[in-house]
């Protein structure tokens, strides 16, 4: 409870500013942000190019019932974000150019870690709050500068940014961590999503308008992911580098002209891994006592297609879109080596709702059999076989999750999504009951 009265406190904090301004548009039905147009203001420092941002969500999940602890409870998490963009073009006559920061904080706790994994074995990218972890702090998430050329086709974008922000980004639709957001940053343990900003580049080429490419370089500092290091953005801790390349086509079908995103990347990391299983000999290390085999880094690939097939209403996005995501890790040195994932939007699904929309959506994360294999010979050599003793090693196969929910918009700038999930076999432990989980989020833009 302190928590919470603390976390209010420092929303009014920052909001004390806008509310002297706020007057007769405060909480307006119809204004896209709560705390309306500031008299004004707000629509003057748009008009000439300063765009603000501060935008609350929150998350809340209780286990109804399985998982691996029983108990029931309810878990709270929140983020803020605090962010400004700026049209360069309007204030310094930059044609096409625009900068934006933000910083990121994140606040409470896991259902998923308190309640629903072994903590022997914790999920590999299914947590039921999908806006928990990467530290619960404060983190520099976007400090970066973007220029286009001829008429947009060239782009070039520079700074601090998450590499899931531009590459392998099919949004995040959904509260369950692996049907949010781009998959390759769930499993392979070198790719970071919101909140985490690395120092990089992208270039992008549309030769025509249905079709493109893009290539990054990015550090690869995981310094930026803990409590301590996220405003360390001198470099320290970084490790190695990541090299990204992404094909794109963008179809409109039929006569009704519906849009689809499909895409298919791949990325190399450089930085020095691990092997899951061997040392050098090829000989699993558990058994000889060996340090592993040292990898000279790792890699992995994406495939994406999204496709509106029904039209809805005045709308033109309104309808029923269908979506299907694979994301692959090298077998050497990821603990999942594919996630697969399958659903559906229907948005308008009522005439008097058009901004409201109904999802569902399936995923499958595979453990990869290295892993498992090294737990198996972990617990032979042990003579361990009981899944109840505290030195036992789970065996990973692999982790299913499912979503359901109803996302209704109240107004522009408040939305409320409740959701229910299944989360089977967490972690891969096939010993762990299924878990059902009860959740709803909040979304408001001040």
């Amino acid at each position: 409870m302190n928590k919470l009265i603390k976390r209010g406190t420092m929303l009014l904090v920052l909001l004390h500013p806008l509310l002297a301004l706020a007057n007769d548009t405060f909480f307006s039905p119809t204004a896209k942000n709560m705390t309306g147009d500031w008299g004004g203001v707000r629509t003057d420092l748009r008009h000439h190019g300063y765009d603000f941002t501060l935008e609350y969500s929150s998350m809340t999940a209780t286990n109804v019932s399985g998982g691996y602890d029983r108990d029931k409870t309810v878990r709270y998490s929140d983020q803020y974000i605090l962010g400004v963009d700026l049209d360069l073009e309007k204030i310094f006559g930059i044609r096409e150019g625009e900068f934006r920061a933000s910083v990121n904080n994140r606040n409470g706790r896991d259902l998923t870690q308190d309640r629903l994994q072994d903590p022997r074995a914790p999920v590999i990218g299914s947590g039921v709050q999908s806006n928990y972890g990467r530290g619960q702090t404060w983190h520099a998430t976007q400090f970066w500068f973007k220029k286009s050329w001829w008429d947009k086709k060239l782009d070039l974008k520079v700074g601090l940014m998450p590499p899931g922000e531009d590459f392998d980004n099919s949004g995040c639709f959904f509260q369950n961590l692996s049907l949010c957001g781009s998959l390759a940053g769930h499993g392979s343990g070198v790719w970071y999503n919101t909140p985490i900003g690395q120092w990089g580049s992208r270039v992008k080429y549309s030769p025509a308008p249905a079709f493109y490419v893009q290539a990054g370089a990015f550090q690869y500092n995981p310094n930026y992911a803990t409590r301590h290091g996220s405003f360390e953005l001198d470099g320290t801790g970084h490790l190695g580098y990541m090299y990204l390349v992404e094909l794109g086509y963008l179809p409109t079908l039929g006569a009704a002209k519906l849009p689809g995103v499909w895409k298919i990347g791949g990325w190399y990391n450089t930085a020095d891994a691990n092997d899951v299983l061997d040392d050098d000999n090829g000989d699993p290390y558990v058994l000889t006592r060996q340090a592993a085999r040292r990898h000279g880094g790792r890699y992995g690939g994406y495939l994406y297609v999204g496709q509106q097939i029904t039209r809805s209403g005045s709308h033109r996005q309104n309808g029923l879109s269908l979506f299907g995501h694979l994301a692959m890790n090298d077998k050497d040195t990821a603990t999942m080596d594919y996630q697969i994932q399958a659903g559906a939007i229907y948005k308008g699904p009522f005439a008097g709702r058009p901004q409201d929309f109904i999802s569902f959506g399936v995923s499958k994360m595979h453990a990869n059999d290295r892993v498992a294999r090294r737990a198996q010979l972990l617990n032979q050599m042990r003579g361990i076989d009981d899944y109840d003793n505290p030195l036992y090693v789970p065996v990973r196969k692999a982790e299913y999750a499912a979503e359901l929910h109803y996302s209704l918009r109240i107004t522009p700038w408040l939305a409320v999504r409740p959701n229910l999930q299944l989360l089977a076999h967490p972690g891969g432990s096939e010993e762990i009951k299924d878990a059902w989980v009860v959740g709803n989020q909040v979304t408001i833009k001040f």
